[in-house]
């Protein structure tokens, strides 16, 4: 079991608390990394994933003390109504804040927000609490997802139950910030994470914790000759066959090129804090298996994943994962990020394999508080809404009502 996510860390406690009340203003993408690395925060707030996002306007924050002092930041990603100058205001997994201390009073730091949000005409504001809500060890949630259904293990005594989820949720639900997804259904990131702990654990712990039939498939790929690699953009051709050969397989709608062709560009680094790999597992040159990864900071986090039928005794999807394991514990990282899974799926679906897939290389299942949204203006908030709507009916009809694979991100 692990209590390791995506989630900021605490400040330390040479770190002295904040003073004063709290102001937020834009601040450069330099700076926001900066501090969220300090503070353990997502990818999904760098630059990088902003510069991804098209069709949304990015804004950096940073929330000051009354000393001056950066405290906290995170990305806004806003989608205006066309015409108009009201806009919806998204922070995806974010933003990064000492949450323990937010929790405690977070009227605080979520009002600064709040008017920020008010003086630029957001009509609302979405905002992802990367705060762990629960943790289940991965082999009752496999028994359970097995026998009884995907969802079924929710019902189950989590290893891990945070009070300070509990207080914030408390304080959420009173002051008006709705809960997404609470449904089941998929909506924005993801609440469930599958996270395999990476601390203080050898190449053979981690091979340990993984089931029988994963360390037998991890032989299996060794003795076919599985080879390994990580490579660039120049990857992303061979990712998007084999991707797209998935989704018709497991039937669900693919994403177009053109929407990893920008994600690839925009984290297209060999270095630093943040950057994004394609990993090939091949046989003799012949890719079986492609997966997109990124790294931040102390999280190596798994995408998007494709493998073809040709050559499947060879088990290359395995050896793909075990191989970024290894290279995102090297790395110094501390979690490796098997991210989130489709919770509206049934359990006869080929897609509930996949969460299998992930429990069997030795992640946990790890509930945050997930997405809440607050409500700015009703009217404009009821307007978006029915075009959304609209929107993803139409959507559903062009694709045949498919569905996604995993949380979008």
């Amino acid at each position: 079991m692990t209590e390791q996510t995506t989630a900021p860390v605490s400040t330390t406690a040479s770190e002295p608390p904040a003073s004063g009340p709290l102001t937020v203003r834009e601040i450069t993408g330099d700076e926001a990394v900066e501090t969220l690395l300090e503070l353990g925060g997502s990818f999904l707030q760098t630059p990088a994933w902003g510069r991804a996002k098209a069709g949304w306007r990015r804004t950096h924050l940073g929330w000051f003390d009354a000393t001056g002092r950066r405290v906290g930041a995170g990305l806004v990603l806003s989608r205006t109504i066309p015409r108009l100058s009201r806009s919806y205001a998204y922070l995806p997994e974010g933003p990064g804040l000492p949450w323990d201390v937010v929790a405690a009073d977070p009227t605080v730091w979520l009002d600064p927000l709040v008017a920020w949000a008010k003086a630029h005409k957001a009509f609302a504001l979405r905002l992802g609490y990367p705060v762990v809500s629960r943790v289940w060890d991965r082999e009752p949630v496999k028994k359970q997802v097995v026998d009884n259904g995907l969802l079924s293990f929710t019902t189950l005594p989590p290893a891990v139950d945070n009070p300070t989820a509990r207080s914030l949720e408390g304080w959420l639900d009173h002051n008006g910030w709705l809960s997404l997804g609470a449904d089941g259904v998929a909506v924005g990131q993801p609440r469930l994470l599958c996270i395999v702990d990476l601390r203080d654990r050898t190449e053979a712990e981690l091979l340990k914790g993984m089931n029988q039939q994963w360390r037998r498939n991890v032989k299996k790929a060794e003795k076919a000759g599985v080879q390994v690699r990580a490579v660039g953009a120049e990857g992303l051709d061979t990712f998007h066959a084999l991707y797209v050969e998935s989704a018709h397989r497991d039937n669900f709608m693919p994403r177009p090129k053109a929407y990893f062709d920008v994600m690839a560009r925009s984290f297209a680094t060999d270095e630093g804090p943040v950057s994004a790999r394609f990993y090939e597992a091949h046989v003799d040159g012949d890719v079986l298996a492609s997966a997109l990864m990124i790294r931040f900071g102390r999280t190596f986090s798994y995408l998007y994943g494709g493998s073809t039928e040709r050559n499947r005794d060879a088990r290359a999807s395995n050896a793909l994962q075990w191989r970024a394991m290894r290279d995102a514990a090297a790395a110094g990282c501390e979690a490796y990020d098997f991210r989130g899974f489709n919770t509206s799926l049934g359990a006869t679906s080929p897609l509930t394999g996949l969460l299998l897939f992930k429990l069997g290389a030795g992640a946990d299942v790890v509930e945050m508080v997930g997405e809440r949204e607050l409500v700015l203006s009703r009217f404009w908030h009821f307007a978006f809404a029915k075009a959304m709507a609209a929107r993803i009916a139409i959507n559903k009809r062009r694709t045949g009502g498919g569905s996604a694979p995993e949380g979008d991100i």
